[in-house]
């Protein structure tokens, strides 16, 4: 059985992975530390810090290995991907920024403590 060079890639960023989403999802979490008028306010830098963030958590969710995501299931992995697609997408004035705050504010800070502690896990 030959081993497929893109998962041995994959397997090899595991670490550099999870150190981007740790740092983005803390990110994410000083962001919702400002408050919900910081974010939601007429200065646009915190709502496109955060959406930036948010793709960058992603884009490197997705780059770990299925099996990786499958082993670590109190990460909300679907999620994150799936925010990362959507928001990604959207184009002119139709993000939510209502419904990005209440991830930023309530989900984020979950996924955060579950990343932590995997890292922990490793060492």
């Amino acid at each position: 059985m030959s081993v497929d060079p893109k998962a041995a890639d994959r397997d090899g960023r595991i670490d550099a992975n999870l150190g981007a989403i740790e740092r983005h999802l803390a990110e994410c979490v000083d962001l919702a530390g400002r408050g919900r008028d910081a974010f939601l306010g007429t200065d646009f830098v915190n709502r496109y810090a955060a959406l930036a963030a948010l793709i960058q958590i992603g884009n490197a969710a997705k780059d770990l290995p299925d099996t990786f995501r499958a082993a670590h299931p109190a990460v909300r992995w679907r999620a994150l991907m799936g925010t990362r697609d959507k928001i990604g997408h959207i184009y002119g004035d139709s993000i939510d920024w209502h419904t990005l705050w209440n991830t930023v504010e309530n989900d984020v800070p979950v996924d955060l403590a579950a990343v932590q502690r995997i890292l922990t896990e490793r060492g």
